[in-house]
């Protein structure tokens, strides 16, 4: 606020509220004042102002829809939404639409994808018709441009990339188009700056980083420009964080790493000093935190990544300690241990990995002990890092097996409450992991069962998504893993039915592929056919060596396939 303003004395916002509970002819217009003087610091009473214009003005609708912001700011979102659906039973087209782009953000947020959609095709019909009266309004004109952009937005959520940037890119050029009929004041730089940042994440997502690069420069100019002439408005601080993360994201991602981690730095810069003036702010901040960490572990900084991981995590456990009963924090904290767990597992740190682990263990299984079935995903994974722990520092295999095994019962509760597809693969993937331990440990049939098992679900999997290669990649290694043990009992024909199916597998998915990488895979499987003794074991032989030749004359052979071959060859 600068020194020619000063902040309204309380008095006269009371004798406003006062002026206007009187009534007469001047109340409506003493409420809307007192509303406005009394919107920053006294939000309570700016409502109460407001819900006193609307009912002394019924016809002006400019306080319902204020009213309807203000609720949904303070996440009274019922209150907020019948605010605006008033104003949207009404005739006046302009606040109509206002009315509907506010209600589809509240569905939007809310998870209603379909009345969303809904309110902001409304939002698109109003507008289109003042557009047909008068094509050059620019107001029509650019809320059109928002409704636009949030569809594109939908559209981008449910797995359309193409209708979302052909209606992202709409929506920018119609702005552009207003600017250069009325020039750029704030609120058309402002929705040209969300603009440009919306196509730069579907850039990005498109593998076009450089594009992305260059659009997320012209989001940051302007969120800047915004940032300097509304010093007291912190959203646009947040914006302009949002845009330096995702300039540093495009930067990574175009190979620029010192311009990658500069940007994140800025980002990380006007993180902090958000939080400094607006402590409600610390959440982002943590989370930015959390960014800069897997940036700077993707630059090869493993020390950078674990300093960034070890300010998150004092930042949310002190989030967590201010509400320990609530559940977004205590989620917030956990993953944040489990970032920190895996940072140290890639890092060859595994020691440190124990620490953070356990801790999210702990508080994970507080929240399952007490009720909350939806914590069982978050139980099973710190588990699981605990036995990757264990079996690193060569525990003992009891130990190990008893941490994966915990994991597999978290997983089983968590697939009874939520029997969807991504828990069958978590619960797959966690006995895979048992099963895989429990071989290493000579424990041939407690690996058996598990890998059979998980084989099976991952079977399931696959029949509903036979074209998905991570579920074929992922039931292939499984039933390789069962063969193996299945070897490993002398239970040959189990043994070959297990790698002969991993073979129909890589006929589905790569059919006569002649790369190295599916000529590799192809050989190792034959391998093992080959010495599981049976009717086509010569067969599977000679296929393996001149699959390893093959690999051998384009240079491509390793020292394991090296030695393989030439057991193969008997020599």
């Amino acid at each position: 606020m600068g020194p020619d303003r000063r902040e309204p004395p309380a008095l006269a916002v009371d004798a406003l509220i006062a002026q206007a509970r009187l009534g007469g002819p001047d109340a409506a217009l003493a409420a809307k004042r007192a509303a406005v003087l009394a919107e920053r610091l006294r939000p309570s009473l700016a409502r109460e102002a407001l819900a006193l214009a609307a009912r002394l003005d019924p016809r002006d609708p400019n306080p319902k829809l204020d009213l309807a912001r203000l609720h949904a700011e303070q996440g009274e979102l019922e209150r907020a939404a019948a605010a605006a659906a008033s104003v949207l039973s009404g005739s006046d087209q302009p606040a109509r639409a206002r009315a509907a782009f506010l209600l589809g953000e509240l569905a939007r947020m809310q998870g209603d994808e379909q009345a969303a959609r809904a309110h902001f095709a409304l939002l698109l019909q109003i507008e289109d018709d003042l557009l047909a009266v008068d094509r050059g309004d620019p107001i029509a004109a650019r809320w059109y441009a928002r409704g636009r952009g949030r569809i594109a937005e939908l559209d981008a959520a449910t797995g359309d990339p193409g209708r979302a940037r052909s209606g992202a890119e709409g929506a920018l050029a119609m702005l552009r188009a207003t600017a250069s009929q009325i020039g750029e004041p704030p609120v058309l730089a402002a929705d040209i700056a969300d603009a440009e940042l919306r196509l730069a994440v579907l850039e990005l997502d498109a593998h076009e980083p450089n594009s992305a690069r260059r659009r997320a420069g012209e989001a940051i100019g302007r969120y800047e420009a915004l940032a300097v002439t509304e010093k007291e408005e912190p959203h646009w601080r947040d914006m302009l964080a949002r845009a330096w993360t995702l300039a540093a994201q495009a930067a990574f991602a175009a190979g620029a790493g010192a311009d990658a981690r500069e940007a994140m730095d800025k980002a990380l810069h006007a993180r902090i000093g958000l939080a400094a003036r607006h402590p409600d702010e610390a959440w982002a901040l943590a989370a930015t935190w959390r960014v800069r960490a897997g940036l700077l572990a993707g630059l090869g900084d493993a020390s950078g990544a674990e300093d960034s991981l070890t300010q998150a995590a004092a930042l949310a456990t002190r989030l967590h300690q201010s509400a320990p009963d609530e559940e977004a924090p205590a989620r917030f904290l956990v993953h944040t241990l489990l970032e920190q767990a895996d940072h140290a597992l890639r890092s060859s740190a595994d020691a440190r990995a124990k620490e953070p682990a356990d801790a999210a263990r702990a508080l994970a299984q507080r929240f399952a002990a007490a009720g909350g079935a939806n914590w069982c995903g978050e139980a099973a994974a710190a588990w699981d890092r605990l036995g990757e722990v264990c079996r690193r520092a060569g525990a003992a295999p009891k130990q190990t097996q008893d941490a994966f095994a915990r994991a597999v019962e978290f997983r089983r509760m968590e697939l009874s409450e939520a029997a969807d597809q991504a828990s069958q693969r978590a619960l797959a993937a966690a006995l895979g992991r048992l099963g895989e331990a429990a071989f290493e440990a000579g424990a041939n049939s407690k690996a058996r069962a598990a890998l059979e098992e998980s084989a099976a679900l991952q079977s399931a999997v696959f029949t509903t998504a036979p074209e998905d290669p991570r579920a074929g990649h992922a039931l292939a290694a499984t039933l390789d893993h069962v063969g193996q043990a299945a070897f490993a009992m002398s239970d040959m024909p189990a043994a070959r039915a297990a790698w002969e199916h991993e073979l129909r597998l890589f006929d589905h998915m790569h059919g006569d592929d002649p790369s190295s990488d599916v000529m590799r895979l192809r050989a190792g499987v034959e391998a093992h056919l080959a010495g599981a003794r049976g009717p086509d074991c010569e067969r599977y032989r000679n296929s393996a060596l001149a699959r390893l030749d093959a690999l051998a004359r384009a240079g491509a052979l390793s020292e394991r396939e090296l030695a393989l071959r030439r057991k193969l060859r008997g020599r």
